[in-house]
């Protein structure tokens, strides 16, 4: 599924290619994107970007944000694919690589693939405008954005900066992440129960990509835990933690809701 979003502010601003495959990360990410003042084109996975890419590179992209971590291709083969077959033609897209692991080593295999920035989830605003004008060919300017912007409103300052000051953007966000976390902990709680260590591993991952965007260390680190166990392969006290995960989520859940038309999910 391919979705075209134009910018809310008229300026000389990019035409973005966003590959994520994780529906709350994707409306962060194209919304912000979009606030910047670009024009972002997203799509589900790098077999999708590649092919969009392959349709329109002569003049149609100016730069691709692509996630690590996707199904069917993920970011590291997708722009892999692409300096492929800019061999030759002179070509050069500019690819930021947009990753939940942060760990040592993953800026190195990032560049190693041919992508020329990285930048850590969940995206912070300032940082991502930081970075794509890192990236983006010389003498190309764009907007500041405030690295400390001042919060004001009903909501939660902490919360609502995390979503740019913009409280429509974290409403709507909340509602995604309240109507799809009770397939995110189905999806958790299926593996446990089928011992299957690799896809906890991609359960866990998801929801804490979803969790993450949301600066709530609680839920993350617990979903993190539990996906670095399930990747060791060793599921020895996993159903504790994950225990632990649906309570804390159903707090979190119940925190969420007011800034959301979604009610929250109470975990059985």
């Amino acid at each position: 599924m391919i979705i075209r979003a134009f910018p809310e502010e008229s300026s000389h601003k990019l035409n973005v290619l966003l590959a994520e495959d994780n529906s709350v990360n994707r409306v962060l990410a194209q919304k912000l994107l979009q606030k910047q003042g670009h024009t972002v084109t997203s799509v589900n996975n790098g077999v999708e970007a590649l092919q969009l890419w392959e349709e329109n590179q002569l003049h149609h992209f100016d730069i691709i944000l692509v996630d690590v971590q996707m199904p069917e291709m993920d970011g590291l083969q997708a722009a892999t694919r692409i300096r492929e077959r800019e061999l030759g033609t002179g070509a050069h897209i500019p690819i930021i690589a947009v990753t939940a692991h942060a760990m040592k080593g993953d800026r190195e295999r990032c560049l190693a693939a041919g992508m020329d920035g990285y930048i850590a989830k969940p995206i912070n605003p300032a940082e991502l405008a930081k970075v794509i004008q890192a990236t983006i060919p010389a003498g190309t300017k764009i907007a500041a954005v405030p690295a400390d912007p001042i919060v004001k409103g009903p909501s939660d300052p902490e919360l609502l900066a995390r979503f740019d000051g913009d409280s429509e953007l974290l409403k709507e966000l909340a509602g995604i992440f309240l109507q799809e976390c009770p397939r995110m902990l189905d999806a958790i709680r299926a593996a446990l129960h089928a011992a299957d260590s690799k896809t906890l591993e991609g359960a866990a991952h998801t929801l804490k990509g979803s969790v993450g965007n949301f600066a709530t260390p609680g839920p993350w680190e617990t979903a993190q835990r539990l996906e670095l166990l399930a990747k060791s392969g060793q599921l020895s006290g996993a159903q504790e933690i994950f225990h632990l995960l649906e309570q804390q989520i159903a707090q979190f859940n119940q925190a969420l809701a007011k800034h959301a038309d979604e009610p929250a999910h109470q975990p059985l």
